[in-house]
This record gives C-alpha cells, sequence and structure tokens, in this order.
C-alpha cells in the first residue's frame, strides 16, 4: 500500500543497504553522514520542493504570469495536479507524498507565506528522519 514502508527484500536490499554502508564507516563518516542526510531532508529537501510546487506551479497552473497570482489565490486543479506530481516523485509512498503536498498547499493558502508550507514539510521530514534514526527503517530514506 503506498502508505505503509517499503518492505525489505529478501537480499536485504532497500534499507539494508544504508545500515550496512553506515556499520562499515567509521564513527566519524557515519556521523559526518547522518549529518548531512538529516540536513538534507529537514532544510534543503523541503526549501526546494516547496518553491518548486507550491512557490511555482500551483500559481503557474492558475495563470500564465505567475508572480501576479497571490500565494493564498486557491484553485483545487492547481493544487491537486500539483499534488500528484509531487506525490509521483516520492515514488512508492506517492499517495502519503500527494496527500501532504495537499496540505502543504492549504497551509499556504491558509498563511499566505511560502515559509508556512516549507516549515510544515520541514516538520514532516523531521519526523521521519526522527523516525529512521529510532526504529532503524532505513527503506524510508529510499
Amino acid at each position: 500500500m503506498a502508505l505503509e514502508p517499503v518492505p525489505q527484500s529478501p537480499e536485504g536490499a532497500s534499507g539494508a543497504t544504508i545500515a550496512q554502508g553506515l556499520a562499515g564507516m567509521p564513527v566519524f563518516g557515519a556521523a559526518a553522514w547522518l549529518t548531512a542526510r538529516i540536513f538534507g531532508s529537514v532544510a534543503t529537501v523541503p526549501l526546494a520542493e516547496e518553491l518548486a510546487f507550491r512557490g511555482y506551479l500551483v500559481r503557474r497552473l492558475i495563470a500564465a504570469d505567475f508572480e501576479n497570482v497571490p500565494t493564498t489565490r486557491f484553485t483545487w486543479p492547481s493544487v491537486l495536479i500539483s499534488s500528484v506530481l509531487f506525490g509521483a516523485m516520492h515514488q512508492e509512498r506517492w499517495l502519503a507524498a500527494t496527500i501532504a503536498g495537499i496540505l502543504y498547499a492549504l497551509v499556504l493558502r491558509r498563511k499566505g507565506q511560502l515559509s508556512h508550507a516549507v516549515l510544515s514539510h520541514a516538520t514532516t521530514n523531521a519526523m521521519i528522519a526522527a523516525h529512521v534514526l529510532i526504529t532503524g527503517s532505513w527503506s524510508l530514506w529510499m
């Protein structure tokens, strides 16, 4: 199902490769990799994806002159199309990502500032990172 974690393959691929790779690294290397991965997931990715999907695509689907479309302007077709495309980027978790995209668009509409959608997205990714680190569900980072 699209909302469930990706099952590990019998050969141990998927998230097991991350765990094996980290286990084979020196402690400093593993810590540096995890720090970079978390920073990317929580800071870089939400900023880039929100600029692309909510900052540009939602408004571009409303009007060709997207810069003059207020961030609070909302049409269901623009939100649904951009959210489905956002979900498609997340492959096996496409349904969860599509729902998240809709929610981020609703945050943008309500608050009127892209920074609120970025913060919502960053919070989601921080919770996923915490779950991965606590439970070892490395496949969530595949």
